[in-house]
């Protein structure tokens, strides 16, 4: 039997298979952040290039524009969650940086000042 996206009343239908297993996916980047943000802590681990290469990739994910199966948006867009709002809530709720530094810049340089902001 093949898995596929139907469409009944103008409504999306998901196989909950594909649904589930994608779902645990997108669970295990999200531990995976926790995990990562809470070793970040520690600047010995900081030091290791693979560390560092792990927690860019890993935010990448969560940032790619890439609507290719198995990105964050495209899961987003399976189960129906807006990905803008989905990283705003992760970031709220599990206390982790998902908005890239530059933007972090940016925005305190535009309520401080770029000499503030640079401080």
């Amino acid at each position: 039997m093949k898995n596929r996206v139907t469409t009944q009343m103008d409504e999306q239908v998901y196989d909950n298979n594909d649904t589930h297993l994608w779902m645990a996916v997108m669970d295990r980047a999200v531990r995976d952040l926790i995990a990562l943000e809470r070793y970040r802590q520690d600047p010995k681990v900081m030091e290791d290039p693979v560390f560092r290469y792990d927690y860019r990739t890993l935010k990448r994910w969560f940032h790619s524009s890439s609507m290719e199966p198995g990105s964050f948006n495209w899961i987003c867009s399976l189960v129906s969650i807006d990905p803008k709002w989905a990283l705003k809530r992760l970031e709220e709720r599990l206390k982790v940086g998902l908005v890239p530094d530059f933007n972090k810049r940016n925005r305190l340089e535009k309520s401080v000042g770029p000499a503030a902001a640079a401080a």
